[in-house]
């Protein structure tokens, strides 16, 4: 239903009542004017043939013709009158005048029962009157005395006038007549029209003032006042309208600076977060570069000295040592995954992923080590593909699968169950260990924060686990959810995406790694080592020669400069920082050089976000101190074959 305004309501309540009076009053004076004007016509009329009757009585009992149709003449002089028929008493024609054409279709008069002198209107219509008055001679009786008395004889009928008169001008001035009352109603209908509007207005204007200043005030313009009015109601309203807008600016003013302060508080502890966060990583990451540098040595010595071990004891006690080499290069990792993922630079590389061969890869992992605490691993998989990053998914699932047995007592069960959800393959990890309370659910994947570890037990890791997979299942856009009751386990649980047909995609990668792994000799490989200390420049140069290269060393960047000038080499392994310059400089000095650059690899044991991000952007492989000696034989077999096939 259409709303209209205010003011066309006013001036509907204001007009429609007027209009339907003035219309009814209209209405009642036409129709009394127009009735006294057919009246007056009418008596008129009736006056004009009486007369003539009268006049014409001693014509026609005399029979003179001209004094008969001299006085018609007369009569017909009169206004309206448009024809006028004298008959004598047998309705033969005497006299007339005007159209007498229809003087022959009064028939009515020989069917009068009897002839007197009663004035009869035997016709109308919207353009004429016919009358008829009975023209009789009076019977005159003389007594003795000679007075007269007609009342006791009988008049005699001689004969009868027809007269028609015409309403033309009657109708002219009924038209006039009505035009004019239609232009005064119009007139009248104008003035209250524009009277009401102007009333109307004094209410409406002031109204409508204040409909725009309370939207304003609605939008958020508090400041907005109404001028106030001569209507005492309306004055009292638009003052209780601008003292609700001074109450409201004046409490929005109040939130607002409440709202400010939060704000700047809020934003200075954000700074603080962020400073201690930053200092924390730069810590993090100094304390690593200074435990890498000894364990990267270590490493690589334990590495040269499997080669040299004669008995089965002493290969039994460097696999003990390299034992607890892995054991700490395993906790430095977890540092340097939790740089990585602050510092922005892990990018995901979405494919398809085989759960059913994931799933198997993780059992044959993780046989061993949950036979050590008796623990019963279960694994129910499902034929599926996923869209994930194969390697951070599968790190999530490592994670998850080593907390669930770390925390899960001898004699326990753990779990990995995959599922179809919808679209996606929900991927739950569940142990019936100690559990997690629930207010302690979200702060598990916090850094550094262990429930049942206050000892700090080593064995139990160094709280970094949860943290990473709830880093990387953001990363990847993997929901990740918690169910657990304390003495009955936990349960935890991944959605991932289901995709089809990558098969083909899947069998790519494959064939390239092992095509990289048909080039697995290293004799006579020339490589340049670079690094400021000693003992992991001689380390590193003896395991290289234990695998038949030619090794050069160099201890800074000018010295690192002088031997590749002076020879050629296949590889350079170098430091990032040097005590002149870092790793990156010497890789922009080799590639100015002319000819095939060798290969490079960047080892650092800092894990500073700047480094990472700096590595990344020039396209060079990064690795992080301690390296192990099959990750690194890995890598120059593959950049090695990415050389050969470039040339």
């Amino acid at each position: 239903m259409k709303r209209h305004g205010i003011e066309r309501q006013m001036l509907a309540v204001a007009v429609i009542p007027i209009l339907i009076l003035a219309l009814l009053l209209e209405g009642y004076f036409t129709y009394a004017r127009f009735s006294d004007r057919d009246r007056a016509l009418l008596g008129r009329a009736r006056l004009i043939v009486r007369q003539l009757a009268l006049s014409a009585e001693y014509p026609v009992f005399s029979g003179n013709q001209g004094l008969l149709q001299q006085q018609v003449d007369m009569a017909f002089k009169h206004k309206d009158v448009l024809s006028i028929a004298v008959l004598d008493a047998d309705s033969k024609y005497l006299a007339g005048a005007g159209d007498i054409s229809n003087v022959n279709e009064y028939e009515f008069l020989e069917k009068l029962s009897s002839r007197d002198s009663d004035l009869i209107v035997y016709h109308e219509d919207n353009n004429a009157i016919w009358l008829y008055q009975s023209i009789v001679a009076t019977q005159i009786k003389l007594d003795d005395l000679g007075s007269g008395n007609a009342g006791d004889l009988p008049n005699k009928l001689l004969g009868g006038v027809f007269v028609e008169i015409g309403k033309d001008r009657l109708n002219d001035e009924k038209f006039e007549m009505l035009g004019l009352n239609l232009f005064i109603l119009l007139l009248v209908l104008t003035a209250t029209v524009l009277v009401a509007m102007r009333m109307s207005r004094r209410i409406i204007l002031p109204v409508m003032e204040m409909s725009s200043g309370v939207r304003s005030i609605g939008e958020g313009y508090l400041d907005t006042q109404i001028s106030g009015n001569k209507i005492q109601e309306l004055d009292a309203l638009a003052s209780g309208i601008n003292e609700m807008a001074r109450q409201l600016l004046q409490d929005r003013n109040t939130l607002q600076q409440r709202i400010d302060d939060a704000t700047q508080e809020l934003r200075r502890k954000k700074e603080e977060a962020e400073r201690a966060n930053f200092d924390k990583s730069r810590f993090l990451a100094a304390a690593s570069h200074d435990l890498r540098q000894p364990m990267h040595a270590l490493g690589l010595f334990v590495g040269e000295l499997h080669s040299r071990l004669d008995t089965q004891d002493q290969r039994k006690i460097a696999s003990k040592v390299e034992e607890s080499v892995e054991a700490l290069s395993s906790l430095l990792d977890s540092l340097l995954d939790i740089s990585k993922l602050d510092a922005g630079i892990v990018i995901p590389q979405m494919q398809g992923v085989d759960i059913d061969a994931m799933v198997k890869r993780l059992a044959q992992d993780f046989v061993t080590v949950a036979q050590r605490k008796n623990i019963t691993l279960h694994f129910r998989s499902i034929n599926a593909t996923v869209l994930s990053d194969p390697v951070l998914l599968e790190r999530i699932l490592l994670n998850l699968l080593g907390n669930a047995i770390r925390y899960t007592p001898q004699n326990g069960t753990v779990m990995l169950a995959c599922r179809l959800r919808g679209d996606a393959v929900r991927i739950e990890v569940r142990d019936n260990g100690i559990g997690i309370p629930p207010e302690e659910q979200q702060n598990v994947f916090r850094e550094f924060v262990q429930l049942a570890n206050n000892a700090r037990d080593r064995s139990k890791g160094i709280g970094l686990g949860l943290a990473i997979v709830d880093r990387l299942c953001r990363l990847l856009h993997h929901p990740l959810s918690l169910r657990s009751t304390p003495g009955l386990g936990s349960t935890f649980s991944i959605d991932v995406p289901r995709t089809l047909g990558i098969e083909e995609l899947l069998a790519e990668p494959q064939a390239q790694v092992a095509a990289s792994y048909k080039h697995d000799r290293l004799e006579n490989l020339r490589v340049l080592v670079v690094d400021d200390d000693t003992l992991v420049r001689f380390s590193t140069a003896g395991i290289l020669e234990s695998w038949g290269c030619s090794v050069s060393v160099a201890e800074d960047l000018q010295a690192a400069a002088g031997r590749y000038t002076d020879a050629s080499f296949d590889l350079v392994i170098c430091d990032y920082r040097l005590p002149d310059g870092d790793g990156l400089m010497l890789m922009d000095i080799i590639n100015e050089k002319p000819g095939i650059p060798p290969a490079f690899i960047l080892v650092s044991g800092d894990t500073a976000p700047e480094i990472l991000q700096a590595a990344n952007r020039c396209g060079v492989h990064l690795m992080h101190k301690p390296v192990r000696p099959a990750k690194l034989r890995s890598l120059m077999l593959f950049l090695l074959k990415k050389r050969s096939d470039s040339i």
